[in-house]
């Protein structure tokens, strides 16, 4: 199963752009030292972060093999999923490019989580992005797009659209939720796939917040880490 790509995936693009603003959740995270304080110091963010950059580098050396980077610059396109990943560069693929290999405790975090881990994330992202109401036609496309990214499976297409179409009630979600730090990772998650800048998002993180006991100093770190 590649749900962890699939998930790295969908951190790196912002849920194929739901979440609009460039993100910095996988070099945020990597940045920061584990054992620490703070969100920084979590084994299960520091997971996140490698995850969504791996993606992001997987993403880079795919354009570079197939000489897409320099179409998309001389065709002018910023559209489709190769889009989004473009603007998150400055973000995640610049500050990738100038530091140094990542700690192996990061990515040993990443292939310590369970693929019924990734999934409840994943199904929290998707949550998240029906939190508005106004999940598009298009977007649902961009989103099922990002599989092709992650190089999942027949089943596993079938499984995410599944999800898309039928996304599980945010109380089934929260139910198997039993720890604080899995608590911390939906919640960081469900940030990275929405726009907080509208009333509806807002109001679904304060939920979120409120019912995964989210203190307000770990959602200002979420904020710092998904912006």
């Amino acid at each position: 199963m590649s749900l962890k790509r699939i998930l790295g995936v969908m951190l790196a693009s912002r849920m194929a752009g739901r979440g609009r603003r460039r993100g910095s959740l996988g070099s945020a995270a990597l940045l920061g030292g584990l054992g620490g304080r703070g969100l920084r110091g979590k084994a299960g963010v520091a997971a996140l972060g490698y995850m969504a950059y791996q993606a992001y580098r997987d993403h880079q050396s795919r354009q570079r093999a197939s000489g897409s980077t320099a179409h998309a610059a001389s065709s002018g396109s910023g559209s489709g999923l190769s889009g989004i990943f473009d603007q998150i560069a400055g973000a995640l693929g610049g500050e990738a490019q100038s530091t140094e290999t990542p700690d192996p405790r990061h990515q040993q975090a990443a292939e310590a989580m369970s693929d019924d881990r990734a999934l409840l994330l994943i199904r929290g992202m998707i949550a998240a992005a029906h939190a508005d109401g106004n999940l598009s036609t298009d977007e649902r496309h961009r989103i099922a797009g990002q599989l092709d990214e992650a190089e999942a499976s027949a089943d596993e297409r079938r499984l995410i659209a599944t999800e898309i179409e039928n996304p599980k009630p945010i109380d089934t979600l929260l139910a198997r939720i039993d720890d604080h730090d899995t608590a911390i990772e939906f919640y960081l998650a469900s940030r990275a796939a929405v726009d907080s800048e509208t009333e509806a998002n807002r109001a679904y993180l304060t939920l979120l917040r409120n019912r995964l006991g989210i203190t307000e100093e770990e959602a200002r770190e979420a904020e710092e880490l998904a912006p």
